[in-house]
């Protein structure tokens, strides 16, 4: 039988819905009691981008737009996990923070295994509407069933 591996390092992927404080709050419980660090970690969705890269890439007056507008994004982002992290009792345990762009699902299962995390503590469910119909949000899903740690959702 093999051991059970300890928890030293949490994700915490969050997209700022209204589940976002109850998954920071989980996330900071659970390294509070398990003395472990925890990433927290906001995936700008690059989707959102597409359709203005298509149009940089055709008309020569709009370059850098889409550069500028992935960076107005991220400091906007970084500005909302500061937010989100004063409002919780992060203070209490050692974190860090990252915003990055990518497909939400694939971002969180590279970071994970880059950051060698032992736990992913996310949401079930976001913005996605569809994801409201479901029992799991769609990146949720991913997540679970293509992480090689253990996941942990609130909701």
């Amino acid at each position: 039988m093999n051991p059970v591996k300890p928890i030293a390092r949490i994700l915490c992927p969050l997209d700022f819905s209204q589940f976002s404080k109850d998954t920071v709050d989980t996330a900071v419980f659970m390294a509070e009691k398990l003395d472990a660090s925890v990433l927290f970690l906001n995936v700008v969705n690059e989707r959102l981008f597409q359709d203005l890269k298509r149009a940089s890439g055709r008309v020569r007056s709009l370059d850098g737009v889409f550069d500028q507008s992935i960076l107005t994004m991220e400091e906007e982002r970084s500005q909302q996990m500061r937010d989100i992290l004063k409002k919780s009792n992060v203070d209490t345990i050692i974190h860090e923070s990252k915003v990055a762009v990518g497909l939400p699902y694939e971002v969180i299962i590279k970071t994970a295994e880059q950051e060698k995390i032992d736990l992913i503590i996310m949401g079930a469910k976001g913005h996605d509407s569809l994801s409201r119909r479901l029992r799991f949000g769609s990146s949720a899903e991913k997540v679970f069933r293509r992480s090689s740690c253990r996941v942990l959702f609130v909701r």
